[in-house]
């Protein structure tokens, strides 16, 4: 195993201190959380430093609370950083930490303090739902953003203008957003590896037993899937059809961008114990329905459409054979994320 940086006879840790608030929402998962923190702290002990100090600010007066309801223990509150201080004299990089939707009483805030970063000229994360909220604001100039995968169809809807990418993380400007969870982590290192060098991000993930550090653009999964299969012809085939749900293609038009055969496309599926290509792809696309359903006030007619279906009657009974119950009995009232 390497000898930590700071023990290295040919390492010399630079001094030079690097601010980070972390402005943390209610209802932030304790993983998307961990993962924003604890590379900072690694990479601490690492450097035998204080290399990265870390500010962590609520949105409201009281303490944020997790999704697990643990209160998380802030150092200040977002109304006092912008009263008192001038946010680019603060922070080096902010980091915007929410979970994957953004509280009603969070909304307002959130976008005052982002109003006042973008004012600043601050660097920020944008993780979770606050991807959202940076598109509302229409600070997504490049017209690409990374949201976690649950939220790509609803978030779709509402801003047609821009593309929300199945990726890790995504770059636009001063704004880099992220899908959050574990993507978080990746983002983090990633980070520290720019302000310290690669050498720190191995030494990061050894610690934590991550087997190394992903890319941005390497792509969510609209499910487990392709985790279980590695067959990258399977791969390939599940990013085709999750690109193509609106406008679904036939197996044969898939099988053709690939330069495989239909037939070879059903032994694949057939071996992997996924089935039919063809149930499989419907399966999919009613799984986004009900990601809509839950997630948008879309009416079924228009979220049938959206996942291509050509008349609510096909959609309410392939729906019905596959969840067991109807659309419209299956649907129940949720807040719009953002």
């Amino acid at each position: 195993m390497n000898a930590p940086l700071h023990n290295h006879s040919a390492f010399v840790p630079r001094i030079t201190t690097t601010r980070v608030m972390v402005l943390i929402a209610d209802g932030v998962s304790l993983t998307t959380l961990s993962s924003a923190l604890e590379p900072f702290q690694q990479a601490n002990a690492i450097l035998g430093c204080g290399r990265f100090e870390l500010q962590l600010v609520s949105l409201r007066e009281v303490d944020p609370v997790t999704t697990g309801g643990i209160s998380v223990s802030c150092h200040a509150r977002s109304d006092d950083v912008l009263i008192h201080c001038d946010v680019m004299q603060r922070p080096d990089q902010v980091i915007l930490c929410c979970g994957q939707v953004l509280e009603e009483h969070d909304k307002g805030p959130m976008r005052v303090f982002i109003r006042k970063l973008v004012q600043s000229g601050v660097s920020f994360f944008a993780i979770g739902a606050a991807c959202a909220a940076v598109a509302s604001a229409g600070l997504i100039k490049g017209g690409k953003c990374a949201v976690h995968w649950k939220s790509i169809a609803p978030l779709g809807e509402r801003f047609p203008e821009l593309k929300f990418e199945n990726v890790l993380f995504a770059r636009d400007g001063k704004i880099t957003s992220c899908a959050g969870e574990l993507a978080t982590f990746d983002l983090i290192v990633g980070f520290i590896e720019k302000k310290c060098g690669p050498r720190i991000g191995g030494e990061i993930c050894n610690h934590f037993l991550a087997s190394g550090r992903r890319s941005g653009t390497s792509v969510q999964l609209l499910n487990g899937d392709a985790l279980i299969c590695e067959d990258e012809r399977f791969q390939q085939i599940l990013r085709i059809m999750i690109d193509a749900i609106e406008a679904p293609l036939s197996i044969a038009e898939i099988a053709h961008r690939i330069g495989l055969s239909t037939r070879q496309i059903e032994r694949i599926f057939t071996e992997h114990g996924f089935g039919s290509p063809l149930k499989y792809y419907t399966s999919l696309r009613l799984k986004r329905a009900r990601q809509l359903m839950e997630q948008t006030r879309m009416s079924l007619t228009e979220v049938a459409l959206a996942c291509g279906f050509e008349n609510p009657s096909t959609f309410r009974k392939n729906y019905t054979r596959v969840f067991g119950t109807t659309p419209k009995q299956a649907r129940r009232p949720q807040n719009q994320i953002g």
